[in-house]
């Protein structure tokens, strides 16, 4: 759950980014609302889905080793070149603990698996935008499939495999963040056992952000259920 706030460099990334979609970045740092679908799946029984079409293993990795987002942007522009450049600032700002999954020396995909003993970096990353995990939680943050890797049923795969891995550790249940309008990820956590649980809306006014949690409603439910079924 993320969105972009301009900061040192913002010259530079609008550039990258494109005219039209660097005109929707803009229009955020002053105007926006956004609804976040908090989804939550039971980890007593985790799902095993589809494989991806290659084979891909999510391990974890050396923080300070990984370039593979830095990488990312040197390649994408447009909405791709934001994405990657979120999930860049979440592995600057130290938050634990990223897995990625590589297939032929190249990252395909990549997810934060973050548990109760490790929340605080991504609290102090973003304060008051993820709740308070308990100690039999996990949160996974931070979904992305690098571009060369599309459409291959990776996320479907690999969020898989570390929602079995938070089980074996003893965690219960999951929290993940995605928003509303975001189909093709609903759909992937919608294969792996996800399912609405609150919802936080995100508001931008004149540049001052604020946020607040409330429970799913009827429109949410509509929009969840228009979303995974196929």
């Amino acid at each position: 759950m993320a969105s972009l706030t301009l900061r040192h460099g913002s010259f530079a990334h609008l550039a990258a980014v494109g005219p039209r979609s660097s005109a929707g970045v803009l229009r955020e740092q002053l105007w926006f609302t956004k609804r976040f679908l908090g989804l939550r799946a039971d980890l007593s029984e985790p799902s095993e889905p589809r494989p991806a079409l290659l084979p891909l293993v999510m391990e974890p990795v050396e923080d300070a080793s990984f370039t593979g987002f830095a990488d990312e942007l040197r390649e994408v522009t447009g909405g791709d070149y934001v994405e990657a450049l979120l999930r860049q600032r979440l592995h600057a700002a130290g938050v634990s603990t990223l897995y990625v999954a590589v297939h032929d020396g190249r990252p395909a995909y990549a997810q934060w698996l973050i548990r109760a003993s490790e929340q605080d970096t991504v609290h102090d990353h973003a304060p008051g935008r993820y709740p308070k995990l308990a100690a039999d939680e996990v949160l996974l943050e931070g979904a992305y499939t690098f571009a060369g890797f599309r459409r291959l049923g990776a996320m479907r795969d690999c969020m898989g495999q570390l929602l079995r891995l938070a089980a074996a550790e003893g965690a219960r249940a999951a929290l993940t963040y995605v928003e509303a309008h975001n189909v093709p990820s609903l759909r992937g956590c919608a294969d792996v056992g996800f399912e609405p649980a609150h919802v936080r809306e995100s508001r931008r006014r004149l540049g001052l952000r604020s946020g607040a949690g409330r429970s799913v409603e009827q429109e949410d439910r509509i929009l969840w259920t228009r979303a995974v079924l196929r």
